[in-house]
Parts: C-alpha cells; sequence; structure tokens
C-alpha cells in the first residue's frame, strides 16, 4: 500500500517539512504559500484527531499523480509540468513513525467551504487505507467544469489525503519520474 507526494522543485535536503514550519521569507515558503491563493482561511482550518493546522501538515495523496497526469491531459490542453518527479511512499514508512490521518472531504460540500469535519477523518493504518487506483468521478467533472469556466486546474480535488504531522524524512521514499507520453 502506497501514498504520494508531488516531489518540491527545488527540493533541498532530504526533509519534507509542513509551510507552518518553514522561513516565511524564504523563497521556498512563498512558491508553497502561493498555492493558497484564493484559499487562504484553508491553511488555519484545524484538523481533527491531530490537533493542528492544515499547514502543520505534509499532505500526501492516495492516487499515483501518473494516473492523474494521464487523465489530466484529455482536458487540460497543452498541460504542462512544473514538477516531475514525485515520491512513492510505502505506508510501514509513515505508520510507525508519525500521527497521521487519512481525509476524505464530503464530495458534496461546496466551492469554498474548507471547514474539516470529524466524520472526514480517520487515523491512518493499515485498516482504514485504500490506495485509490483511478482518478474519482467527481474530479473528472470538476475539471469539466473548470475547463468550461477558464478556471484553474487543481490536481487533486476529491481525491483521498493522508495528512502526516510533522517534518518527514525522504532517504527511504521511492522517487518516480512523471511522463506526457
Amino acid at each position: 500500500m502506497y501514498f504520494y507526494h508531488l516531489k518540491p522543485n527545488p527540493f533541498e535536503g532530504t526533509k519534507l517539512i509542513p509551510l507552518n514550519q518553514m522561513d516565511r521569507e524564504s523563497e521556498i515558503y512563498k512558491t508553497h504559500a502561493s498555492k493558497y491563493l484564493g484559499r487562504e482561511d484553508l491553511r488555519d482550518e484545524l484538523i481533527p484527531v491531530l490537533n493542528c493546522k492544515w499547514n502543520d501538515v505534509v499532505q500526501f495523496s492516495a492516487l499515483d499523480p501518473q494516473l492523474i497526469v494521464n487523465e489530466l491531459k484529455k482536458h487540460q490542453h497543452g498541460l504542462k509540468l512544473i514538477r516531475r518527479e514525485y515520491f512513492k511512499v510505502h505506508i510501514n514508512e509513515i505508520i510507525s513513525k508519525h500521527q497521521a490521518v487519512i481525509f476524505d472531504r464530503d464530495p458534496s460540500r461546496g466551492k469554498g467551504s474548507f471547514k474539516i469535519y470529524d466524520k472526514e477523518i480517520r487515523p491512518l493504518n493499515s485498516e482504514n487505507y485504500k490506495e485509490l487506483k483511478e482518478v474519482p468521478r467527481k474530479t473528472i467533472e470538476y475539471w469539466h467544469k473548470v475547463k468550461s469556466e477558464v478556471g484553474k486546474f487543481l490536481w487533486f480535488p476529491f481525491v483521498t489525503h493522508i495528512m502526516v504531522k510533522g517534518i518527514i524524512e525522504t532517504e527511504n521514499f521511492e522517487t518516480c519520474e512523471l511522463h506526457l507520453d
């Protein structure tokens, strides 16, 4: 059982660091913080079970980013990859070392609703976790809407997230490369 994290570009060192633990004056912080333009309220949202904020965790996806690229290029003409590498992480690399939860956002909630509800969170363990093998239908519907409204294509809406509290060592993680062909 695996989950995934797009490798930051540039990636310095061997650790994934939550946004709130980065130097706010650094270019790395500014680059990653810019992903939340228009979604600033999300950064302060509290995560049940972990009792910390959204930006106190490192987020992983239950879906291999290559599957996202394969599907997204059908919907976004001229798709370009800014980050080409990602980490493939076995669940045992996290559950034995970190506090972590699985987050499945209720798809019936509207845009701009950033509250995280207890019912959307469950502890990460081998019984609770299931790796996704295809892009969720709700994600594809979102991309159709974005295309028709000429909006911003987000890669992971309605994809199960794994939220890991704290700084994460990546030395044992497999690194994979994304391909457009």
